[in-house]
């Protein structure tokens, strides 16, 4: 009887290809089919439709680029009533939520665009599922010195082409950290602050603000990055992946949080909040190519703060939050939606095809009124 041997670098090649194709280095096979084209239908016409959560403080929402049911909504925790933040998971298009994470403050909740199986949360530190958010694992490998209980991530932004090159934003009361991963999490990177004679890099000084704000990538050029220290109102640009970063603008003025790009990629608006007199609430402005920067009015009572910012590209125009309610623009015109929330106000927006999903912040520490709304644009 013949025994049959086979050579150490046949088994080599054969374990390789076997993990290569289960996705285990990162390759970008495992992409899912996308059903882009479905839509709930759960939201009244002109109203807003309660979805649930009503106990929770929602501040983040993050929807299935391939499948619109599926929803993930984050919320944050109360230190005076020792309430902690959570993830909680809907495939039924908010109709029924399983709460799915519990720990921290939530802050972002971010799907990978090109396989959705892969979800990135920052609770405090980051966190990563691989099954669509049913289950999460930590991922603090190289972030663990930076984290404290004034140091958490923020932030969280995803390659469009290579999304296994994932960046979290690390900020507090202190000092902020970009940090990188080229392999989804498993292991991060500092952004380098100073080069290997201990020089400081250019304007890399000001990614150290006390908190680094929102990560733009430029869906034309993924080299090309914009992030918004919540220091004073900056604006920064980095063209090699986030190694390097020029200053854009610096003005001793109100921070501008979020950033978002205009619909045409021409501009990164923000909102500017009322603070300490040093500026009048609005929508802020900053074209990218000539650098001039403007300071729309949203409404007519300048103290209103805004809260929340999402480019609605079903109508390509901009959707702001305020407390005291969410507005549109069309024709470069605000438009408020009519409708109410119970009590409380919008803290979180998120759109998808002609619905927009609304997170709530109660407006009192026993979490009532708080929850996710859902209305159909006209």
């Amino acid at each position: 009887m013949k025994t049959f041997r086979i050579k150490p670098y046949l088994i080599v090649i054969i374990v390789f290809t076997l993990l290569n194709g289960c996705g285990v280095f990162g390759t970008d096979d495992d992409r899912v089919v996308c059903n882009s084209d479905f839509v709930c239908t759960n939201a009244i016409s002109a109203d807003w439709t309660y979805l649930g959560l009503g106990d929770e403080a929602v501040q983040t929402i993050a929807i299935n680029p391939c499948n619109s049911a599926h929803i993930l909504a984050g919320t944050a925790q109360s230190f005076s009533s020792g309430i902690q933040g959570k993830i909680f998971l809907s495939t039924d298009c908010g109709e029924n939520w399983e709460q799915v994470w519990e720990g921290g403050s939530v802050s972002d909740l971010v799907f990978d665009p090109k396989n959705p199986n892969y979800v990135y949360a920052s609770p405090h530190g980051m966190i990563r599922s691989m099954d669509g958010g049913k289950t999460w694992s930590i991922i603090d490998n190289g972030l663990d010195p930076h984290l404290s209980f004034t140091q958490r991530v923020f932030s969280i932004a995803i390659d469009p082409e290579d999304t296994r090159r994932v960046y979290a934003a690390i900020g507090g009361f202190g000092t902020g950290w970009l940090f990188y991963s080229d392999n989804r999490g498993h292991a991060w990177t500092p952004v380098p602050h100073v080069d290997g004679s201990g020089n400081e890099i250019a304007d890399n000084r000001y990614l150290l603000s006390d908190l680094p704000g929102p990560i733009l990538i430029d869906p034309a050029n993924p080299d090309v990055l914009y992030i918004s220290p919540l220091d004073i109102r900056l604006l920064l640009k980095s063209e090699d992946r986030g190694m390097s970063w020029n200053l854009l603008l610096k003005e001793d003025n109100a921070e501008i949080y979020p950033i978002v790009f205009s619909p045409d990629y021409t501009s990164i608006y923000a909102l500017v909040r009322s603070h300490s007199g040093l500026a009048e609430g609005g929508l802020f402005e900053y074209n990218l190519q000539d650098g001039e920067t403007q300071l729309h009015p949203v409404t007519h009572d300048i103290d209103e703060k805004p809260q929340a910012l999402e480019v609605f590209k079903a109508i390509n125009e901009l959707i702001v939050a305020t407390e005291n309610g969410i507005y549109y623009r069309e024709n470069g015109e605000w438009h408020v939606y009519t409708g109410e929330y119970i009590t409380g106000y919008p803290n979180a927006l998120k759109s998808h095809h002609n619905l927009i999903y609304s997170g709530i912040m109660p407006n009192n520490e026993f979490r009532s009124n708080g929850g996710i709304y859902v209305r159909f644009h006209k």
